[in-house]
């Protein structure tokens, strides 16, 4: 094959189900991820709880007493309630107090918003915490349930990073709190009984990067989408490998959409050299895979 690739073109999102035409409406999984949300402030009410996700908190926190002793990763603070102090430039401001049981310790976080602006707000963050209410909404709501992931990014329960499988039936065992990416940590065992877990974000909050449950789980079984796809190239699918012969729907569906696309032709046929961040490359010859490095 003699190479006369014409540039870099931009790459089109590839949809799952790109064959299938363009979908306007809202999906079950999209609606079922605007209730992942955290609770506005007007909500908040004594006993709150929220995780601590970096000991860096103690940047944000101040000790009421001189013997506070500042949170650890892992660790519960409880909102206590709030007051109104003045800050250097005379502004009344609110200060959220909190205390934690392992210690006892009070403490303090200053908003630098006066209460008019603080309870006119849809949000507000303490940094380096997760709302446990967050956690418990969407606890009940997965908990028992029979989905199918779509990623092979999965974790052990100790958070270690493992080869997973995408598009195979897992329950959802239990969700904990995540980390400071993201807030939820979703723990399901697969088809062959194994234990695992995927990390996952929720529908409001600024400091998540996104990763909603509509990205990583599907309520119906995706093979039922491509009927056309063999048993052989499915199973290439689930596993993320590429295979020669397969159409670019099959290996975007395998390995995900490419970061560029290089678009030529020779004296008989059309070709295209997909490039990934990571270095795996994918040669088609009129629409199929002939030659890839992964």
């Amino acid at each position: 094959m003699q190479s006369c690739f014409t540039g870099v073109e931009s790459t089109p999102k590839i949809d799952y189900k790109e064959d299938k035409g363009q979908k306007n409406s809202t999906s079950a999984e999209e609606e079922m991820a605007a209730t992942f949300k955290v609770e506005p402030f007007s909500r908040w009410e004594n006993g709150k709880a929220f995780y601590v996700t970096s000991p860096r908190i103690s940047l944000a926190l101040t000790g009421i007493s001189p013997q506070t002793v500042m949170p650890a990763s892992g660790d519960t603070i409880i909102y206590t309630g709030r007051r109104t102090v003045t800050d250097l430039t005379g502004d009344e401001i609110v200060e959220l107090q909190f205390t934690m049981p392992r210690t006892g310790s009070e403490l303090a976080y200053r908003t630098n918003s006066t209460v008019s602006t603080l309870t006119g707000r849809n949000l507000l963050e303490v940094p380096f915490t997760i709302d446990l209410a967050l956690v418990d909404n969407v606890r009940q709501t997965l908990k028992g349930k029979e989905l199918f992931v779509k990623t092979n990014l999965w974790f052990t329960p100790a958070g270690n990073s493992v080869n997973g499988r995408k598009f195979v039936k897992v329950a959802v065992t239990d969700v904990i709190p995540g980390n400071e990416v993201y807030p939820l940590k979703v723990i399901f065992t697969d088809d062959k009984d194994v234990s695992r877990a995927l990390y996952m974000s929720a529908a409001t909050g600024s400091r998540w990067t996104p990763r909603e449950f509509q990205s990583l789980f599907s309520f119906t079984n995706p093979r039922q989408n491509y009927p056309q796809i063999t048993d052989a190239i499915w199973h290439n699918i689930i596993n993320s490998k590429v295979a020669k012969g397969m159409t670019k729907l099959e290996a975007t569906l395998a390995i995900g959409s490419p970061s560029s696309i290089d678009r030529g032709h020779d004296h008989s046929s059309a070709y295209e050299r997909w490039g990934y961040s990571d270095g795996i490359y994918l040669i088609f010859e009129d629409g199929l895979l002939t030659r890839h490095n992964q």
